[in-house]
């Protein structure tokens, strides 16, 4: 059994496409995959199945999901190698994965994306921007570290698809490291 990790994007934000994590984890399991986990509100699901290709296991769930939700919801899947990987490539946390130089981990953000970018498109979309975050972009993930909080800066309005041409979606440091925990258990 592979295990996977599933990110949901824009769902329960705003009081707007609104879904019970306890729906959600029926939909994955009548879906076909097993030992389904949530992990807070914003459409995170870890779980496991056969071995599939992450585009396969992401359409297979975002048919289900319409089905049973009645809205479109994009969902971006990676496995577990795939997903540590991404976190252990992190250049603002250290080798245990603890945030470096005083760091905090709530202002750490990793967008994850729907595929590898045009690297000159998100460069242009990053020098584009003046404000304080440090930004790094390996493969198919965007690090973010936001020096005053994700709250107060507006370079989280520059990560969509329109600009980056991919589909982000952005989770913070905690909730990677917990995703991590659940895929290790």
């Amino acid at each position: 059994m592979v295990k996977y990790v599933a990110l949901m994007r824009g769902i329960n934000v705003g009081g707007h496409r609104k879904i019970k994590m306890a729906d959600l984890k029926v939909v994955v399991r009548d879906a076909g995959f097993e030992a389904v986990q949530t992990y807070v509100q914003s459409g995170n699901v870890v779980f496991g199945g056969a071995e599939k290709p992450v585009k396969e296991v992401a359409a297979t769930l975002e048919a289900a999901c319409k089905k049973v939700f009645g809205f479109p919801i994009e969902i971006i899947v990676r496995d577990k190698d795939t997903f540590r990987a991404e976190a252990e490539a992190c250049p603002y946390a250290s080798d245990t994965l603890e945030p470096t130089d005083g760091r905090e981990p709530r202002f750490l953000h990793v967008a994850f994306l729907s595929a590898t970018p045009d690297a000159t498109r998100v460069l242009a979309v990053i020098d584009s921007y003046g404000g304080p975050e440090d930004t790094t972009l390996k493969g198919d993930a965007l690090y973010i570290y936001y020096r005053e909080g994700s709250g107060r800066s507006d370079f989280s309005k520059l990560l969509t698809e329109k600009k980056l041409g991919v589909s982000p979606t952005s989770r913070n440091w905690n909730t990677v490291l917990k995703l991590l925990d659940m895929l290790d258990a």
